[in-house]
């Protein structure tokens, strides 16, 4: 029987508070485990980056890295869930299972509308999964295909496997192949060829290749961070591309090429993070468009790891929706059933802004069908020293903000507020600057990077207005500043009870246009 993630805490979470009587957080927060309301996050065990995006009919496919016998990092196999709207999610069984000593590692799914893999039957097209293989015993790995009749409940691994051997990878990889992996696969229609993307682990790049079948590759070109003009130094460790064509806002009928992808090191808040290029394709080779380093990070929080979009979108709903893993701290978070969630999903766009590109993202309209109003102001002027809000309760929000800024004002929402627990959002007008400040936001003790002040550029619109919107879970905090050109994702861990809310200023008065508090219910 399917289950979703809304339900009830079972009986199993329940027995497991009692081992946590002495901590700090209420019996509540203990006994759900922290588990948020309308993010996604594993029934059990661990979750790492999503893997396989895709739409299957009137289905969002969720596939992830998972652990299905511990819950840390390892065994890893493709955990599944679906959902019609991207808010409720059915757990599935095991989709690509981690067996004969070959996990199942990052990878991507694309719809073989033709058959050109010859996988498919009269009765029906094949779903391709494409994942790399990764064998503990040497360390190897090699990439595979994976293959679904029946629209993606099941999955039948590719006899023919590898797909792209450790002897192929060789040439093109400084390990030997110890170190190639997440690939990126799609046709590419003005060829008539499959293409994959493959990344290449320490060796800041990724390798593009061809097939006729998706069965035998070609290497075609390496693109590394030499390839990438104006980009920052310092950005490493390159891992999960995901590669697409987008239509650029602003413009009549222009495309960019863009390359996701999740570098180890050199993220504004540190530890990994998510960063895109936009440029042009062949079909063999990505030229990269002079990097605007104020135009580069996805995200500039802490936990926002690994993202991927889902392909396979019908064209009538035309969106491009990425989603990321939250946790970059290992199995240090204070969950004890299940570690790694999803971020909210979101959509990606590129825009054409006074001559240059700049990506802008937010979340899915369908989270609009879940909540209610319970605050609306508008029109108002707040003064340091007045306080907003403070009546207001709740755990899981949708809180929406624009206002004008006085020369020297910050303003500063506090949330999860109670007792000596807060997380700050702030706007600070002189710098033109929102941060997220995590010091007083509850648990901060699992790991020396689970507190400090994360930020991001924000200037105000034509006519002088800041827009945030602040996404606010149990354990979660996603902020979207303006059009969603600065987005900041963070965890937080504050106890049950920590539910108020506050909206001040200092420096200035501000003039409130609007402030809106939903509450999110699934």
């Amino acid at each position: 029987m399917m289950t979703t993630v809304t339900r009830q805490p079972c009986k199993r979470h329940l027995i497991l508070t009692f081992l946590f009587v002495s901590c700090s957080f209420s019996y509540l927060a203990v006994a759900d485990d922290f588990r948020p309301t309308y993010h996604f996050c594993p029934d059990v065990n661990w979750m790492n980056e999503p893997n396989g995006l895709i739409r299957i009919d009137l289905d969002w496919h969720l596939f992830y890295q998972h652990n299905p016998d511990g819950n840390y990092w390892g065994n890893l196999s493709w955990g599944h869930a679906t959902s019609t709207d991207l808010l409720h999610w059915n757990y599935q069984p095991i989709a690509i299972s981690s067996a004969d000593g070959i996990q199942a590692f990052t990878g991507t799914s694309y719809y073989d509308i033709s058959n050109s893999s010859g996988l498919g039957t009269p009765d029906g097209l094949p779903y391709l999964a494409f994942f790399t293989g990764y064998f503990p015993s040497n360390r190897v790995q090699d990439q595979r295909l994976a293959y679904s009749l029946d629209n993606g409940t099941t999955y039948t691994k590719f006899q023919g496997n590898p797909i792209i051997s450790q002897q192929q990878e060789s040439p093109h990889d400084s390990t030997g192949g110890l170190e190639s992996r997440d690939p990126k696969v799609f046709f590419h229609e003005s060829t008539g060829q499959w293409v994959m993307v493959l990344a290449h682990g320490g060796q800041n790049k990724v390798t593009f290749w061809t097939s006729p079948d998706t069965k035998s590759w070609t290497w075609q070109s390496d693109f590394t961070s030499s390839s990438i003009s104006g980009l920052p130094s310092g950005i490493t460790g390159w891992e999960v591309p995901d590669f697409f064509e987008l239509p650029i806002q602003g413009t009549a009928s222009s495309t960019a090429w863009v390359l996701m992808l999740t570098p180890a090191n050199g993220s504004p808040a540190g530890g990994n993070g998510v960063l895109a290029f936009t440029g042009s394709f062949d079909g063999r080779v990505f030229t990269a468009n002079l990097v605007d380093p104020n135009n580069l990070w996805l995200d500039y929080g802490r936990d926002w790891d690994g993202a991927m979009s889902w392909e396979n979108v019908p064209a009538s709903d035309g969106r491009r929706v990425v989603a990321a893993v939250m946790n970059s701290y290992g199995t240090n978070p204070p969950t004890s059933t299940w570690k790694g969630m999803l971020s909210f999903p979101r959509t990606l766009t590129v825009q054409q802004f006074n001559g240059t590109l700049r990506f802008l993202q937010q979340p899915v309209i369908e989270l609009h069908t879940v909540s209610g109003l319970l605050v609306d102001i508008a029109n108002k002027t707040i003064s340091p020293g007045q306080t907003l809000l403070s009546t207001t309760n709740g755990i899981a929000l949708d809180i929406t903000m624009s206002f004008i800024p006085t020369a020297g004002s910050t303003l500063s929402l506090a949330v999860r507020k109670g007792g000596s627990e807060q997380t700050f959002v702030n706007y600070t007008q002189s710098s033109a600057q929102m941060s997220v400040d995590r010091n007083l936001s509850g648990d901060i003790s699992y790991d020396p990077n689970a507190g400090g002040v994360h930020v991001a550029k924000l200037q105000p619109d034509a006519t002088g207005a800041v827009q945030l919107r602040v996404l606010v879970d149990t354990c979660s905090l996603e902020v979207y500043g303006g059009q969603g050109e600065a987005v900041i994702s963070d965890l937080i861990f504050p106890s049950s009870t920590s539910d108020g809310l506050a909206l001040t200023a200092s420096g200035g008065d501000l003039y409130l246009q609007s402030v809106q508090v939903r509450e999110v219910a699934l």
